[in-house]
C-alpha cells in the first residue's frame, strides 16, 4: 500500500496559497456551510483544518454561546492556525494535533462537523466518514466537501496545463490519494451510516487574479515530490511554471478550478 502523504507544503510554508485556496473556494463553502445550518451557539468540529481559516470563520458564526474546535495531522499547519486565531483575537476556538481517523474528540459532543479537500488525501475515507459521524450528536449535521480534479480546464486549451494537472494526480496515486473522490462523496456518506443526505456542486472559474496562479504553485510546492517519483525533471518543471505563470498573466484566458461536491447529512 502506498504511504499516505500530503502532497503539498503545509503550515507557513503554504500559508499563502492556502489564503488564496480559501479565495477560490471561501464564498462556496460559506454558502454550504450556512445551508447546512450552521448558526449561533453550535459546537462546531472542523477536521482537516488546515490553518484555521474555515475554523475562524465558523467560530465567528457560532458566536460567544458556541465553539469550534480544530482539528489537523500537521503540527504545522496546527501552529499557524493558533497563531492566525489569536492575532485575530477569536477565542472560541482551539486547534489540536490529530487523525481524521482518530481525532481523541468526545462522542456525541458535536452539532455539525465539517471537512474540506481531507478524503481525497485519505486511503480509508470511509473510516474517517464514521469517525466524524461518531462525533456527532443525534440530529447532528456532517457537512463535507471534496473535488474532482478531472474536471479543471484552462480556455484557450493549454497543454502545460493539462501536463501539469496530470503531474499532480500522478503524485496523489503514488501516495493513496483519490483526486476523484468528489464523485462518488455522495455514496460515501451514505455507506457511513447516514440515513439522508442532500447534494450540490460548485466549480469557480477566474479570468483574473492571484487564483489564476494556483495551477503553478501547485506545482512548484510538488515539484521535489514529483522528481523523487521520478514523474518529471526540474529543467520540465521550471519550463511549465514560466509557461503557467504567462498564461495567467493574459487577459482573455480562463482557468476552471477543481469541481466541488457538497454533501450534507443528518445523523
Amino acid at each position: 500500500m502506498a504511504e499516505e502523504r500530503y502532497v503539498l507544503a503545509t503550515g507557513a510554508e503554504g500559508e499563502e496559497r492556502l489564503a488564496v485556496v480559501n479565495a477560490v473556494h471561501g464564498p462556496d463553502t460559506r454558502a454550504f456551510l450556512l445551508r447546512a445550518g450552521l448558526r449561533l451557539g453550535m459546537r462546531v468540529a472542523d477536521i482537516g483544518c488546515g490553518i484555521g481559516t474555515i475554523s475562524c470563520w465558523m467560530a465567528e458564526q457560532v458566536g460567544a454561546g458556541g465553539s469550534v474546535q480544530g482539528v489537523d495531522v500537521s503540527e504545522g499547519q496546527v501552529e499557524t492556525a493558533r497563531r492566525r486565531a489569536g492575532a485575530a483575537g477569536i477565542e472560541n476556538v482551539t486547534f489540536t494535533v490529530a487523525s481524521a481517523y482518530d481525532t481523541g474528540l468526545e462522542s456525541e459532543n458535536f452539532d455539525l462537523v465539517f471537512c474540506r479537500f481531507v478524503l481525497m488525501h485519505l486511503q480509508r475515507p470511509e473510516e474517517a466518514l464514521r469517525e466524524m459521524r461518531r462525533l456527532l450528536r443525534p440530529g447532528g449535521t456532517l457537512a463535507v466537501e471534496d473535488g474532482d480534479f478531472t474536471a479543471l480546464f484552462s480556455y484557450p486549451p493549454l497543454e502545460a496545463f493539462d501536463r501539469c494537472m496530470a503531474l499532480y494526480r500522478a503524485a496523489g496515486e503514488r501516495h493513496g490519494a483519490d483526486f476523484e473522490i468528489g464523485r462518488r462523496l455522495y455514496a460515501l456518506v451514505r455507506e457511513a451510516g447516514f440515513g439522508s443526505a442532500d447534494v450540490a456542486m460548485a466549480q469557480p472559474v477566474f479570468v483574473h487574479g492571484e487564483a489564476k496562479r494556483l495551477p503553478e504553485w501547485t506545482l512548484t510546492e510538488s515539484a521535489d515530490l514529483l522528481i523523487e517519483a521520478q514523474l518529471t525533471t526540474k529543467a520540465e518543471i521550471a519550463s511549465l511554471v514560466a509557461t503557467l505563470s504567462a498564461f495567467a498573466a493574459q487577459d482573455g484566458t480562463a482557468i476552471g478550478m477543481a469541481r466541488m461536491m457538497q454533501v450534507a447529512a443528518t445523523k
